[in-house]
C-alpha cells in the first residue's frame, strides 16, 4: 500500500530513481558539479569523466556513488528517497530535489546570469522542483522553473551622452540580442527548466529536452554552451558517461533546436533603436552543433577536444539535409561559395579545448579558444586565427590541511575583446573604424550568439574581459572562500569610440565576494555576499573640465547577494 505521505509528494515533486536507475544532473545544481570536481581534482574518486560535456549521469560517470543527487552515506547525507515504483520495478517515479535560487543586486545589474536569471537589480528568484518517471528504458523528467524578477529601474545609458556615442555603440549593439534592461517592469513566468522526454540506452541519451548544455572545461564559464542562457528546446544525443575504446574514453553531444529572440529593444525605453537598426523577429533560429572530447588511452588525466555550433533563420532554410545537417559543410567560405555564403543568414562558431588534470599533484589546467565567423579560405585562416575569437584559461589547485580541510586555489580568465588584428584588417567600412565582428555578434544573423537576449556561453556580455581568482578551505560540501574579480566591461566599443577621438574611459567593475557552502541534513546550502565597484560606468563620466576632459574617475557601488538552498527528498 502507497503511504499517504508519498501520495502528498507525488504532485509536487518527481525523478528518476536515486539507487539504481540513471539520471542526468541537472545543470542548476552547481553545487553538486563544483563538489564532484574538486574530489575528482583531488583524486578521491575516478578520473575517466573530462567534465568536457555536461550534464552527465553521477551513477554512470562515478560508480562510486548510488545517487543521482549525491543523497546517500558516503557524503555524510542519509536520505531514503520517496518514490512510487511498480511491482516488477520497471516503473519508477521519484521525486526531484527541491530547489530556490535567490539574487539582489542594491543599484546596478552586476552578477552573471544564470540560466532564467536575467542581470537585474532588485530581488529574483527560481523555485524549481518535478519528477522523473521510468519506465524501462523511457525516461520522462518534468522540472519546471518559477521565476520572477523585479527588474528595478537604473541608468541604462548617460543622458549627456552625444549621438556619435550611439552610432559606435551600434557597430556591437546591431549584431547581437542582448537588452540594457528585458522591459520596463517586473517579470514573472514559468517554464519547463530542466526537462525532457528520452531514452537512456546504455551510456547514451537520446531525447527531446529543454535542459540546459555545457561544452568545455570551463569553471564558471563556458565560450560556446553553458548555463548562462534559459535552456532552449531541442533534439540531443549525448553520453552520460565516457565510453571507452581502445583509444581511449570518448563523450559528446549533438544537439539541433530552436533559439529565441529577447523581443525586447537595446534600450528599455526603446530610444535610439533606429541607430542601432531592427531585428527579424519573424523567424526563430535553427541551432545544432556537435562537442566531441577525447581522453587517451597512453596520457591519463589529459583530455582534447572541440565544439562546431551553426545557427540560422528558419525562414532561410531549404529542406533538404545540408540545411538540416550544416556541420558536414566546409569551414571555409571559398568552398561555400564566397556570394552564396554572405547571402545566406547563418552563423558558425568554432571552438577547440583542452584539460590536463594531474590527482598526484592535486591540480589542473585547462584552455579553450573560440573563432566566430567562416574563415575565407584556409590562407585566411592561418594568417588571422585570432579574427573574432575569444579565449579561456584556467587552473585549479588543492593542498591538504592538517585537518580535515583542502585550501584550494581558482583561477579563471575569459576574453573576448577582439585583438589588435581588428585594427589591421578593419580599419575603416561605413564611416565606422574597427569594424570587424567581434566573438558573438553578427552581422549575417545579427541577433548574434543568444537564447531570449542572453549569451549562450560565455558570461562576459556583448565584449569583455574577466580576471577572476578564488581561495577557500573546502571539506566535502563545506566551502568557505573568497572571490576577487576584475571584469571589462563592452572594450570592444571602448576601443571603437576612443579610435575615434571620443572622450571615454574604460568602464571597470572590480568585485570581492565572501562564499559559504555546506550541508544540513537533508539541506544544501550556497550562498555569497559581496561589493562590486565601478568605475566610469557606461564609459562617460560627467566631472568634465571647460575643454572636454575629465578631471577625476567616477565611481559607484553595488551590494550583491546570491543564494542556493536544496532540499533534498
Amino acid at each position: 500500500m502507497i503511504s499517504m505521505r508519498k501520495i502528498f509528494l507525488l504532485p509536487f515533486f518527481i525523478t528518476f530513481g536515486f539507487q539504481s536507475f540513471s539520471q542526468n544532473l541537472p545543470l542548476s545544481f552547481s553545487q553538486h558539479y563544483e563538489y564532484l570536481r574538486r574530489e575528482q581534482i583531488q583524486g578521491k574518486i575516478n578520473s575517466s569523466l573530462s567534465f568536457n560535456v555536461r550534464p552527465f549521469a553521477i551513477e554512470k560517470a562515478f560508480p562510486e556513488f548510488s545517487s543521482a543527487f549525491l543523497a546517500d552515506s558516503s557524503i555524510g547525507i542519509i536520505t531514503k528517497p520517496s518514490f512510487i515504483k511498480s511491482k516488477n520495478a520497471k516503473l519508477r517515479i521519484t521525486a526531484i530535489p527541491i530547489q530556490l535560487l535567490a539574487t539582489y543586486n542594491s543599484s546596478t545589474p552586476n552578477g552573471w546570469e544564470n540560466s532564467e536569471l536575467l542581470s537585474n537589480v532588485g530581488l529574483q528568484t527560481i523555485f524549481s522542483t518535478g519528477f522523473h518517471l521510468k519506465l524501462g528504458k523511457l525516461s520522462v523528467q518534468f522540472n519546471p522553473n518559477f521565476h520572477y524578477a523585479q527588474n528595478k529601474e537604473f541608468e541604462e545609458y548617460p543622458s549627456k551622452a552625444p549621438n556619435e556615442y550611439f552610432r559606435r555603440l551600434s557597430r556591437s549593439v546591431f549584431g547581437i540580442d542582448k537588452p540594457v534592461r528585458y522591459g520596463t517592469g517586473s517579470i514573472s513566468n514559468i517554464n519547463l527548466g530542466n526537462s525532457h522526454v528520452g531514452a537512456y540506452l546504455g551510456g547514451i541519451f537520446l531525447g527531446l529536452s529543454s535542459e540546459n548544455i555545457w561544452a568545455g572545461p570551463g569553471q564558471f564559464t563556458s565560450l560556446i554552451l553553458s548555463d548562462n542562457a534559459p535552456g532552449f528546446y531541442h533534439f540531443r544525443l549525448q553520453s552520460t558517461k565516457p565510453l571507452k575504446t581502445f583509444l581511449g574514453n570518448f563523450e559528446g553531444i549533438y544537439w539541433a533546436g530552436q533559439l529565441k529572440s529577447s523581443e525586447s529593444t537595446h534600450f528599455s525605453d526603446g530610444n535610439f533603436q533606429t541607430v542601432f537598426g531592427e531585428k527579424d523577429e519573424s523567424s526563430w533560429r535553427y541551432f545544432t552543433g556537435l562537442t566531441i572530447s577525447y581522453s587517451p588511452k597512453w596520457i591519463p588525466g589529459l583530455s582534447i577536444g572541440g565544439t562546431r555550433g551553426f545557427q540560422i533563420y528558419r525562414d532561410d532554410m531549404a529542406d533538404n539535409f545540408k540545411s538540416f545537417f550544416p556541420l558536414f559543410a566546409p569551414f571555409q567560405k571559398e568552398e561555400e561559395g564566397l556570394i552564396e555564403s554572405l547571402n545566406l543568414r547563418q552563423d558558425q562558431n568554432v571552438s577547440v579545448f583542452s584539460r590536463y588534470l594531474v590527482s598526484s599533484a592535486k591540480a589542473e589546467i585547462y584552455f579553450e579558444f573560440s573563432r566566430n565567423d567562416h574563415p575565407l579560405n584556409w590562407r585566411d585562416l592561418l594568417m588571422n586565427i585570432e579574427h573574432s575569437r575569444a579565449f579561456q584559461l584556467g587552473f585549479s589547485k588543492y593542498i591538504k590541511l592538517p585537518n580535515k580541510y583542502s585550501l584550494g586555489f581558482q583561477g579563471e580568465i575569459t576574453q573576448s575583446e577582439f585583438s589588435i588584428n581588428n585594427i589591421i584588417r578593419w580599419p575603416n567600412r561605413q564611416g565606422l573604424s574597427n569594424s570587424g565582428l567581434g566573438a558573438f555578434d553578427n552581422v549575417q544573423v545579427n541577433h548574434g550568439w543568444t537564447h531570449e537576449g542572453q549569451l549562450l556561453g560565455s558570461n562576459t556580455g556583448i565584449s569583455g574581459n574577466s580576471y577572476l581568482i578564488q581561495v577557500g578551505i573546502y571539506d566535502g560540501f563545506e566551502e568557505i572562500s573568497i572571490r576577487m574579480e576584475r571584469f571589462e566591461n563592452q572594450p570592444n566599443f571602448y576601443e571603437f569610440a576612443n579610435t575615434a577621438g571620443m572622450n571615454v574611459d574604460p568602464w571597470i567593475d572590480n568585485s570581492f565576494f565572501v562564499n559559504y557552502s555546506n550541508s544540513f541534513e537533508k539541506f544544501l546550502l550556497k550562498s555569497s555576499m559581496g561589493i562590486t565597484t565601478s568605475y566610469n560606468n557606461n564609459f562617460l563620466i560627467e566631472n568634465l573640465n571647460q575643454d572636454g576632459f575629465s578631471t577625476g574617475t567616477d565611481k559607484n557601488g553595488n551590494f550583491s547577494m546570491n543564494l542556493s538552498l536544496i532540499y533534498l527528498l
